[in-house]
C-alpha cells in the first residue's frame, strides 16, 4: 500500500483562485460526506495510474513526486468536514465530477479542478477513482505587475 507527495499548480476551489503551491500527500478517497473522509492507501495498479495521470499533467504537478510504502490499508483522515479554522482549507479532492463550492465559507476539505496556466480552461481528472491530498505546506504565488 502506498501514498504518494506532490506539488500542485494551477487549480481553483470555487469562484476565486489564488496563484499557490501546494505539497500535498495523496491517498486514494474511499468515503466523503459530511459527517466524515475516509482515505485508503493506493493499492500498486492505482499509484501506477495516479502516477500516469501525474506524468501527463505535468504543468499542474511539477517537480518529483515522492512514494511512500505504508503499512496500514484505510485511515480517516477526519471526523467531520466542518469549516476551516484557518482561511484555506486542510484537504484538496480530485475527482471525475467536482462539485466546487460557490458559497464564500471554506471548507476542511474542498473539491479542485485542474487549470492551464492562466486559469482559462480545465483540465480533465480521468480516473475512475477520485483522491484526497493533505496539504502540507502551501505558498502564494506573487505575480509581476
Amino acid at each position: 500500500m502506498y501514498t504518494i507527495n506532490t506539488q500542485l499548480v494551477y487549480f481553483k476551489y470555487g469562484f476565486d483562485f489564488k496563484k499557490l503551491i501546494v505539497n500535498l500527500k495523496w491517498c486514494k478517497l474511499d468515503k466523503f460526506t459530511t459527517l466524515n473522509l475516509q482515505g485508503l492507501s493506493f493499492n500498486r495498479a492505482e499509484l501506477e495510474q495516479f502516477k500516469e495521470f501525474i506524468d501527463q499533467n505535468v504543468i499542474n504537478f511539477p517537480g518529483p513526486c515522492f512514494v511512500e510504502e505504508t503499512n496500514r490499508e484505510g485511515f480517516d483522515l477526519i471526523i467531520t468536514n466542518n469549516l476551516s479554522q484557518s482561511a484555506f482549507p486542510y484537504y484538496f479532492i480530485l475527482s471525475k465530477n467536482p462539485k466546487l463550492n460557490l458559497s464564500n465559507s471554506i471548507y476542511q476539505a474542498e473539491m479542485i479542478v485542474l487549470m492551464d496556466e492562466n486559469y482559462e480552461h480545465t483540465t480533465d481528472y480521468t480516473l475512475d477513482f477520485d483522491v484526497i491530498g493533505k496539504i502540507e505546506i502551501y505558498k502564494e504565488v506573487k505575480t509581476k505587475l
